[in-house]
């Protein structure tokens, strides 16, 4: 297995992340927050890098473009549905992962965009926002209210990729966590000694490593299995967001620890990155919840292929896939 990203897409994602940064970083999230219409300044920068454009189930190295693309929009926690929109579906300009419910939140479901749901079981929603303001709470600033209605539409794959994308996007989020604690414990010093130095924090913050880069390796199997599998490939989707949401919980728990009662205020970063990862892990459904549908998707599906890849890997020209 290839454990390294397209050139084109390391490309791609190194000139949105460097658009970003140039734009603010995690303060254009701040700005957004204070006033919804700045979220037409991440758009731009964007669509500025012709994202729109791909289509990740259809082409290889387009899904990993897009998966860097949206790890790239993590990094800063982008106000906008970077994920969303380069998951939609053909009748759409973006998908949103939904519950099967009557009422879906969803992350800026009041921009105009025609929008479409898809839940974690594959089944496609039709989107309609009725209009209320977005929530503006601490946890949910952008989210709304959308009513759903089934399609009757199964589309699998669709759910994996919404995931996978998604999880793509936490694994910025976090990467950017790590950073920023590294170099808050190299700066600050306790009892004449640098935080960095004590043996307790340096166990922690090789945890929140170990935990970010699992991550990124399992985020480039499944895109893998998902250019190789399509709608197959639904059960390891479901174990990357899993694993995305039991990385979360690791660094952003060590993240808040080592920075004290500074973590959780408005002045630091990883305040901010905090309250952004909180819909994507928590929403359609919770960590518990995921590793439930897990463990029975893999007793229903099976979960051989993850043994199987190596036995029949294609040499990459004969193939046309990175990831074998």
């Amino acid at each position: 297995m290839n454990s390294s990203l397209a050139e084109e897409a390391l490309e791609v994602a190194n000139v949105l992340r460097e658009s970003i940064a140039a734009a603010g970083g995690v303060g254009l999230l701040r700005r957004a927050v204070a006033d919804p219409d700045v979220r037409a300044e991440a758009e731009a920068l964007v669509d500025a890098v012709g994202l729109w454009d791909i289509a990740p189930l259809g082409d290889p190295l387009e899904l990993e473009v897009a998966a860097a693309a949206c790890q790239a929009a993590g990094f800063y926690a982008l106000p906008y549905p970077v994920a969303e929109r380069m998951a939609r579906s053909a009748t759409a300009d973006a998908t949103a992962l939904v519950s099967a419910t009557p009422i879906a939140l969803v992350a800026h479901g009041d921009l105009p965009l025609r929008w479409t749901g898809v839940d974690l079981d594959g089944r496609m929603h039709r989107l309609d926002f009725p209009g209320h303001a977005a929530l503006g709470t601490k946890l949910a600033p952008f989210a709304v209210e959308m009513a759903t209605e089934p399609t009757g539409e199964r589309a699998l794959a669709s759910a994996a990729l919404g995931m996978t994308l998604q999880s793509w996007w936490l694994l910025g989020l976090l990467e950017h966590a790590v950073g920023d604690t590294v170099k808050y414990t190299g700066e600050r010093e306790q009892f004449g000694r640098r935080l960095i130095a004590l043996q307790g924090v340096g166990f922690q913050l090789a945890d929140m490593a170990v935990a970010v880069e699992g991550l990124g390796e399992l985020g480039k199997y499944t895109l893998w299995r998902l250019a190789t599998a399509g709608a197959d490939a639904l059960v390891d989707a479901v174990a990357l967001r899993a694993a995305a949401q039991s990385a979360a919980a690791t660094v952003l728990r060590g993240a808040h620890q080592l920075h004290g009662a500074m973590g959780f205020t408005d002045e630091v970063d990883v305040s901010w990155l905090s309250r952004s990862s909180q819909m994507v892990r928590r929403l359609p459904e919770g960590a518990h919840a995921t590793a439930g549908r897990l463990v029975r998707l893999i007793d229903s599906h099976g979960w051989s292929d993850f043994g199987h890849a190596e036995k029949t890997a294609v040499p990459r020209a004969a193939e046309g896939v990175r990831y074998a």
